[in-house]
């Protein structure tokens, strides 16, 4: 399970009512991905979860059952003037291009939302506005993103978010086990699940169902489009229950983690923090391979998450600061690409978290700016000769967070809903 020890929560009680200052953009290099992106270099950490009382609700992955209450969105710009913001759904096909619904088809208001409640940082070194809004459940299951925008204009895009509305109108059975090949028995995780739908419906399974699998809520390693082992119409019934790896996930290491809640002490992993008139800077303590490692579970972790919270005396959510963390990793050279990799960044590999070699100390460094809080990350290869755990390993007793979703295409509505759904955990 996510869980981060000794939370002091804190609630915020005072929203901003002040008019937002309007700023000009070039929107004409933005281009939609229907992604998790961040248009401007400007946006600080972004929060999407289903809206829930739980104070640790924010470690939720943004999918919920239709019927729910909806989504919670926060989230920082790095400006000291608020921005006229306004959000609105897309709904998705399965493969994430867009659908041919119209607004009126899956929402019962009118889908543009203002994100009006906001608020300014207090004391902090780096300025920011926090924003955050409620935001409605759409009327039907499906993929959405959710994206952010200026000023009413549409083209000029600030973040989007992928979010998942799931309906249970098929029961879906999952089991991890380790893999059928001797090679990766030690290291993978196979993922094996059925499907059990009314075989009163016209539903033809080979055609109208298409499964997806995500590890970690990461979608940029999701498994797509696995045909079944086993089919049995009459029974409404199919398994997927393969035996050469099609099914299989990596297991990785427990997430490496540092706890950077305070700026006046040094939290666990945190070597030093260095605050200075114009910012803060907290350096690593040094991180080395863990390829050749056995398996250990030294602590908890929460799956890649990070979890926002300010633990210094007397500080509201509002003065937590932006901190530039630098990372530093032993190494000799790869021949491949390094990246500090976490939900923080969405999982993506981009310039901002690509680590560069320092020949001079045989290390690989690399900088990013967070915001005070607790972070779990692992290092990432990307190489053509070299696995993506090069650097961390791989061993089945890791405790990961395994999804399966069920997308059905009514061939008389021309789009995707998500009729099932089931998460599970490694290692229980």
């Amino acid at each position: 399970m996510k869980y981060i020890p000794l939370f002091t929560i804190i609630i915020a009680t005072t929203l901003s009512s002040c008019v937002p200052a309007s700023t000009t953009s070039n929107n004409s290099t933005k281009q939609l991905t229907f992604n998790n992106w961040d248009y401007e270099p400007y946006v600080g950490m972004v929060q999407v979860y289903p809206t829930s009382a739980d104070p640790q609700a924010s470690l939720e992955d943004p999918i919920t059952p239709l019927g729910s209450q909806g989504f919670t969105c926060k989230f920082d710009l790095l400006i000291a003037d608020a921005e006229y913001l306004k959000a609105k759904y897309v709904h998705c096909n399965a493969d994430w291009t867009r659908s041919t619904l119209s607004d009126i088809q899956y929402m019962n208001q009118y889908n543009e939302f203002d994100l009006d409640t906001y608020d300014f940082s207090a004391n902090t070194r780096e300025l920011y506005v926090h924003y955050q809004a409620s935001l409605p459940l759409p009327t039907i299951s499906g993929n959405y993103l959710l994206k952010v925008y200026r000023d009413g204009n549409e083209q000029d895009l600030v973040l989007t978010r992928r979010l998942v509305v799931y309906e249970n109108r098929t029961t879906v059975s999952a089991s991890i086990k380790s893999s059928n090949a001797v090679v990766n028995r030690r290291a993978n995780h196979q993922i094996n699940f059925s499907v059990k739908y009314d075989p009163q419906t016209n539903l033809r399974p080979m055609q109208d169902l298409h499964m997806v699998i995500l590890q970690n809520h990461d979608w940029n390693t999701a498994i797509r489009d696995l045909q079944p082992t086993l089919t049995r119409p009459d029974q409404g019934y199919l398994e997927y229950h393969h035996l050469t790896g099609e099914n299989e996930f990596p297991g990785l290491k427990e997430f490496r983690f540092f706890d950077l809640r305070s700026v006046d002490y040094r939290g666990m992993n945190v070597a030093h923090i260095i605050k200075e008139e114009k910012g803060i800077s907290a350096q690593l303590m040094l991180d080395k391979s863990r390829h050749s490692l056995a398996y250990t579970q030294l602590n908890e972790d929460i799956n890649g998450d990070f979890f926002l919270q300010n633990h210094d005396p007397n500080d509201t959510y509002l003065e937590s600061e932006y901190v530039k963390v630098n990372f530093r990793l032993e190494s000799e050279p790869l021949s491949g690409e390094v990246y500090i990799r976490g939900k923080f960044n969405n999982w993506n590999l981009t310039p901002q978290n690509q680590m560069h070699y320092n020949p001079n100390t045989r290390t690989y460094e690399g900088q990013l700016l967070l915001k005070q809080g607790y972070y779990n990350y692992c290092y990432w290869v990307l190489a053509d000769n070299l696995p993506v755990d090069a650097l961390e390993g791989s061993h089945y007793q890791t405790e990961n967070s395994y999804e399966v979703l069920v997308y059905y295409r009514d061939p008389a509505n021309n789009y995707d809903e998500v009729v099932g759904y089931r998460q599970l955990l490694s290692g229980n």
